[in-house]
């Protein structure tokens, strides 16, 4: 009750401020909500691979999910020191249901996601660059089509953002991800970007420690056999202006309590070496016409003992979509998920294939093209097929011995299924 009633003021507050400086105040924000059903009656479920991260999303988000942020000067002088807050709220609830929908109830949530101020322009600092203490979303790395963040360390820290170095830039940052006050996990973070390779390509690399500092009555135990500090690199080249859009091929390696390569709050405790994973990433944004654009990923990822699960993953999908006005376009997705263990019993592949065609209401795209384009209005189908070792891993509450009785899938044994809907999705 106690976190309920200060998220409430929070939030009065963060809106009694937009409201009365209205002037000052950026207000910025993302949404998305809809309706579905699926074809054996009942609402939408969505189709996701078992012992995957990320799903394909274009009609396949069962959510409903909503971010609002404020940013505000605090102090401007004209010598051009600058002192920023930032703000973020955000809720996710579930499938649509009654017409009063409480944001803290049955499973519905409220969270604080962005906290920090920043200092900008100060004498001693190098030009361009910012001070920042807080809980931030920092350098967040991201796929929107699988809405997968592959580099990203957000969480509450400081450091120092923008710092020239020749052609490039570099931050530092330090994060604390908190179990206990007697169990902290420490995490430096050290990148450089913009580094120019060739025309319209730069490089950016960047390492993450994770120290363990436990005090030795914590509970529970330490694991005598803790990675006491553990990497995360990553390497990525970027190539802008590249078929009307872009293109970005990462290399990841982690191991111990980095092994997961996730956020904050995700770092996997008591870990030791024997944890590791290393992912290939290739995302590409196209809009070679004024008519076509899309997105394609490719996925890669080899874990050993993350979480005690041993996994090798790949997925390949395809976004394409025709322009066929200013305010109508088809979009049309494909992708295949498999996940293979590398122990135990079964050490089948689980595969998932999902393909969606979505008829979709636009704003005029801009200059940049029409992938990114929102507010959207979707209409949407989407049907998947899966195999023997995604029902045996458990898809849907299906299992290997699937029978209509034992069965708790809304598919029943079917290996296959059919969902419709309609969706919006904007940022502002």
């Amino acid at each position: 009750m106690r976190i309920k009633k200060k998220l409430i003021v929070l939030g009065a507050t963060l809106f009694a401020l937009a409201a009365s400086q209205a002037s000052a105040v950026d207000f910025h924000g993302y949404f998305r909500s809809g309706i579905g059903g699926n074809n054996k009656g009942g609402s939408q479920v969505c189709f996701q691979d078992p012992g995957n991260e990320y799903k394909f999303r274009l009609g396949n988000e069962c959510e409903n999910y909503a971010e609002w942020e404020f940013s505000q000067s605090l102090y401007k002088n004209k010598e051009g020191v600058e002192f920023v807050y930032d703000g973020m709220l955000a809720y996710v609830t579930g499938p649509a249901g009654n017409d009063f929908d409480p944001l803290i109830s049955g499973g519905n949530t409220i969270a604080l996601r962005q906290n920090w101020v920043g200092a900008k322009g100060l004498p001693f600092l190098p030009s361009g660059s910012m001070a920042w203490i807080g809980k931030r979303y920092y350098h967040r790395n991201d796929i929107h089509q699988i809405d997968f963040f592959y580099w990203d360390t957000s969480g509450f820290g400081g450091g120092l953002d923008d710092v020239p170095i020749g052609p490039a830039k570099f931050a530092i940052a330090v994060f604390e991800n908190r179990f206990s006050d007697r169990r902290v996990l420490w995490q430096p973070d050290f990148r450089v970007y913009g580094i120019p390779i060739i025309p319209n390509g730069t490089l950016e690399a960047g390492i993450s420690l994770v120290f363990d500092s436990s005090n030795a009555t914590a509970t529970p135990p330490v694991n005598p056999n803790k990675e006491d500090v553990s990497p995360w690199l990553t390497v990525q080249w970027v190539q802008n202006d590249f078929l009307g859009g872009f293109n970005k091929l990462a290399f990841q390696w982690a191991q111990g309590s980095a092994a997961n390569m996730h956020s904050q709050g995700s770092l996997q405790e008591d870990a030791s070496s024997d944890s590791r994973q290393w992912r290939v990433i290739e995302h590409m944004v196209f809009q070679p016409t004024s008519d076509i654009s899309g997105a394609l990923v490719f996925v890669y990822q080899d874990t050993k003992q993350v979480f005690g699960s041993s996994l090798k993953r790949w997925s390949a999908g395809i976004r394409p979509a025709l322009q066929l006005n200013d305010y109508f376009k088809i979009e049309l997705e494909g992708g295949y998920t498999s996940v293979t263990p590398k122990t135990g019993a079964n050490t089948d592949s689980r595969g998932l294939f999902k393909a969606t065609v979505a008829p979709t209401l636009m704003i005029a795209p801009g200059p940049g093209g029409s992938y990114f384009t929102r507010p959207v209005l979707r209409l949407f189908g989407t049907v998947a097929a899966w195999n023997d070792a995604a029902q045996g891993a458990g898809i849907f509450g299906q299992t290997a011995s699937c029978s209509s009785v034992t069965s708790t899938s809304v598919f029943g044994c079917d290996k296959a299924g059919f969902t419709f809907g309609a969706q919006v999705e904007a940022w502002y």
